[in-house]
């Protein structure tokens, strides 16, 4: 991928470098809802999702409804892209998704925030489990928001372009 400046005086990285996947997954579990991209055969469909990362088994769960257009598009393909925005933090990743309807793993996910989507609980709602697996992420390391103002000012009264971050990738 080549990267493109819009501005004179910065370079452009001569490669993309590589971020540890500890750090990736450390930025997954602190930004709670990402876009979830589905295909269909209508094409492709985003929504917002609440996200249960879980490095230690290297996969990514949400909880849905098992008749929810994600369930129904991730049946027949199973291709995902997951975009997440933190505060300064932004990562894209892509990844292979199934349905799991067992309700033993919907129940040692469930939290607070499902309860309040699903008040009656998981059974009421038949509440299934997508898990992802994971692949390439692309990822933007940057500052907090007032470090990020701080930097942007500072470039402009300098003359200079902020620092506002590592740009790398990785494989989780």
């Amino acid at each position: 991928m080549t990267l493109i400046s819009d501005h004179e005086n910065t370079q452009n990285p001569p490669s993309i470098q590589p971020i540890p996947a500890d750090r990736v997954w450390e930025m997954l579990k602190a930004i709670d809802i990402a876009m979830l991209v589905t295909r269909s055969s209508e094409g492709i469909r985003g929504r917002p999702m609440s996200t249960i990362p879980s490095p230690e088994k290297g996969v990514i769960y949400i909880l849905t409804e098992s008749d929810s257009s994600a369930a129904r598009d991730i049946r027949v393909d199973g291709r995902v892209f997951l975009a997440y925005q933190g505060r300064g933090d932004h990562v894209a990743l892509e990844g292979q998704a199934t349905v799991n309807p067992e309700q033993g793993l919907v129940k040692d996910l469930w939290n607070p925030g499902a309860q309040m989507f699903w008040p009656r609980g998981p059974e009421a709602h038949d509440v299934v489990t997508l898990v992802i697996d994971p692949g390439h992420a692309d990822v933007w390391d940057g500052p907090g928001l007032l470090r990020g103002i701080a930097e942007i000012v500072a470039g402009a009264v300098k003359g200079r372009s902020p620092d506002l971050g590592t740009r790398g990738e990785a494989d989780l």
